[in-house]
């Protein structure tokens, strides 16, 4: 019986209301209908309504909202527009590979190598794409023939082999005696294998088989992680994912159990499809029947790390925290901003300006992060202003904590600029360029920024964690 899950605090102003935020100044757990969304600039905050102190959002680990009210929609992304546009990708460049393996007898192999590594590659990349959460994940890059071809093939080829190991040995013994090459090939061609009698008839074969279909879903889910083949095919491994994932394990093996069905339904579907006489189109069709259960079953996967990943060591545990009452907002909301009039921006050297400045410096040294950014996100707009290294310094670092990452790019490239010889710049850089490589994904502007730190500010700390970061030379 999988264990209840913890109901959500209630309001402290609405017992029966489930509370998604608490104030910062009376400590009052807050509903959608105590809090208030305010807007200073282009940022906007949440108050409470009560007494007007910042309401922070109540935080939950994924895992409290259950595993399978998430199955559908993983379960749905290949029919997603991102889904499709993979899908039809990754099956046109198979196709093609097929057809040219076709033209050229000579060079089969070199074209099946080539569009198995693509296959695992783009399988991989799903399963890692799901786990974080991405709606429209990267593709792979193909930008290395070993690390994003060769190595995800013979990966995802020796996890698929070997769990169905097992099931293949007892196939060869059950063979009539033949020569060695005459029954490796009948092993590895298994269609052919079941045509046998003798080995149609052995429960013990059906029930290994049954056993390889069971593991294959959790060896390619350590497979994703980056575990070597021996690690993903080591039943202990196996074991302790599944008493990780706990009674989600069950939902997850009820679902991947009926797939394999209809992956052998879409499979004989490709078959008939395939030879329409439609030339290239019908063979593309059919491709992408055949991918269309593994990428749900690659979501799937990803869906599971989504959840669990911090206690499968895949990822940090801070990643796994979301809002306790999910995409809900507050009931009072500001008008939005393609509604409301847009104020002209003060001149430099406003009086109002002045104020917030200094009401800006007062919340920096506060450590008031909610009004620090809601008046830089006012301030930072022109261009003439001058702030303090420091206060940038503070808006990057706080914005960066706050997932507001492009605001935490500008400030930080403001508090470099704005006094390259002072000891803030240097921190400044660093964290620019763990924000651009860590948050944003641009490792090349990062690799700059690192290598410019080096060479503008050496012997300094900065410097040498910088230097640690960078490739080393060729």
């Amino acid at each position: 019986m999988a264990p209840s899950l913890p109901a959500p605090p209630s309001c402290s102003g609405h017992p029966g209301a489930a509370a998604g935020w608490r104030c910062e100044h009376c400590e009052a757990l807050l509903c959608p209908a105590c809090v208030e969304t305010r807007r200073m600039g282009t940022v906007e905050y949440t108050v409470c309504v009560r007494c007007g102190g910042t309401a922070n959002v109540l935080l939950r680990h994924r895992s409290q909202r259950a595993l399978r009210t998430r199955l559908l929609d993983a379960l749905r992304f290949p029919f997603t527009l991102p889904g499709l546009q993979t899908l039809l990708a990754v099956s046109l460049m198979l196709t093609v590979l097929r057809v040219l393996g076709m033209g050229v007898r000579i060079l089969v192999l070199l074209p099946m190598a080539i569009g198995l590594g693509i296959f695992w590659s783009a399988f991989f990349a799903l399963v890692r794409g799901a786990a974080r959460g991405d709606a429209d994940p990267e593709s792979p890059g193909f930008t290395s023939i070993v690390q994003d071809n060769i190595v995800p093939g013979l990966r995802g080829l020796g996890v698929t082999v070997g769990v169905f190991a097992p099931a293949l040995a007892r196939a060869w013994h059950l063979l009539p005696s033949a020569s060695a090459f005459d029954n490796i090939g009948r092993v590895m061609l298994l269609q052919q294998t079941l045509w046998e009698p003798v080995v149609r008839g052995d429960l013990l074969f059906w029930g290994l088989v049954g056993l390889g279909l069971l593991w294959l879903p959790w060896a390619l889910l350590l497979a994703a992680t980056s575990q070597s083949v021996f690690a993903a095919l080591n039943p202990l491994r196996t074991l302790w994912c599944l008493r990780t994932v706990g009674s989600d394990a069950g939902w997850v093996t009820g679902v991947c159990v009926p797939l394999a069905f209809v992956h052998a339904g879409m499979h004989l579907a490709a078959a008939w499809v395939f030879y329409l006489p439609v030339p290239f189109f019908s063979a593309w069709v059919a491709e992408a029947l055949t991918c269309l259960v593994p990428f749900a079953t690659a979501s799937l996967l990803g869906l599971v790390l989504y959840v669990h990943g911090d206690a499968m060591g895949y990822l940090p545990a801070r990643d796994f925290l979301e809002p306790t009452l999910g995409d809900t907002a507050p009931q009072r909301a500001p008008v939005p901003l393609r509604e409301s009039p847009v104020p002209e921006a003060p001149a430099p050297d406003a009086p109002g300006v002045e104020a917030q400045v200094a009401e800006l410096g007062a919340a920096v040294a506060a450590r008031d992060v909610a009004k620090a950014l809601a008046l830089y996100g006012a301030l930072h707009v022109l261009p003439r202003l001058k702030l303090l290294p420091s206060h940038h310094l503070f808006i990057g670092q706080a914005a960066a904590v706050e997932g507001d990452f492009p605001l935490s790019v500008k400030a930080l490239e403001a508090a470099a600029d704005t006094a390259p010889d002072e000891p803030t710049a240097p921190r400044a850089l660093v964290l620019l360029a763990r924000v651009q490589g860590e948050k944003l994904g641009n490792t090349v502007r990062a690799e700059e920024i690192y290598r410019y730190i080096v060479h503008r500010y050496p012997d300094t700390e900065a410097a040498r964690f910088a230097h640690a970061r960078l490739p080393p030379a060729a």
